[in-house]
C-alpha cells in the first residue's frame, strides 16, 4: 500500500519510496526461460538478416558471370526463409509467454511482417522482373535492419530482466 500524502502547513506532502536495489526494479512478471528463448530467437532473425544484408549486392556486381549472379540470388533469397522463421517464432513466443513485454513482442510480430513483405518484393523481382520495386526492397531492407538491431536491443534487456 502506497504511503498517504500528509498536510504540513498547508502543504500537501506525498512521501516518495525509491527502490534500494536493482533487483526490486526488474521485470519478474516473465520467466527467465521465455525470456531467454525470445532472445535467442532475435538473435537468430539478427543473424540473419545480416547474412541478407552480405549477400544484397554480390548479385548486381559487374563483372560476375550470369552464373555466379544466379548463385548469389539463390542464397540472397534463401537466406530469406530463416528470417522469416525466427521472426515469427519470436513473436509467437512474446505473444504467449511475455505479454508484459508488450514493445519488444510489438516489434517481433512487425519485423515478421516487414520480412514477409521484404520476400514478396524480391520474387516480384526476380520472378516477376518488376525492377521499379527494386528501390523498394532495398528502403525496407534498412527499415527491418534497423528494427532488428533495436529487438536485439530490447531483447538483451529482456534476458537482463529489465
Amino acid at each position: 500500500m502506497p504511503p498517504r500524502p500528509t498536510v504540513s502547513g498547508g502543504v500537501t506532502v506525498c512521501p516518495m519510496t525509491v527502490p534500494s536495489t536493482r533487483a526490486a526494479v526488474r521485470d519478474v512478471s516473465a520467466a527467465a526461460g521465455p525470456r531467454r528463448l525470445f532472445a535467442a530467437l532475435v538473435g537468430l532473425t539478427v543473424l540473419f538478416v545480416f547474412l541478407q544484408s552480405l549477400t544484397a549486392g554480390e548479385f548486381i556486381s559487374d563483372g560476375l558471370s550470369q552464373g555466379a549472379k544466379e548463385v548469389w540470388t539463390d542464397a540472397h533469397g534463401l537466406i530469406a526463409y530463416p528470417v522469416m522463421v525466427f521472426a515469427l517464432a519470436a513473436a509467437v513466443v512474446g505473444a504467449l509467454r511475455l505479454r508484459a513485454a508488450r514493445g519488444a513482442v510489438v516489434g517481433a510480430a512487425v519485423l515478421f511482417v516487414l520480412a514477409v513483405v521484404q520476400w514478396l518484393l524480391g520474387h516480384c523481382i526476380t520472378t516477376l522482373g518488376w525492377d521499379w520495386v527494386t528501390p523498394w526492397h532495398v528502403v525496407l531492407a534498412f527499415v527491418v535492419y534497423g528494427l532488428s538491431i533495436w529487438l536485439s536491443v530490447r531483447s538483451a534487456a529482456l534476458r537482463r530482466g529489465r
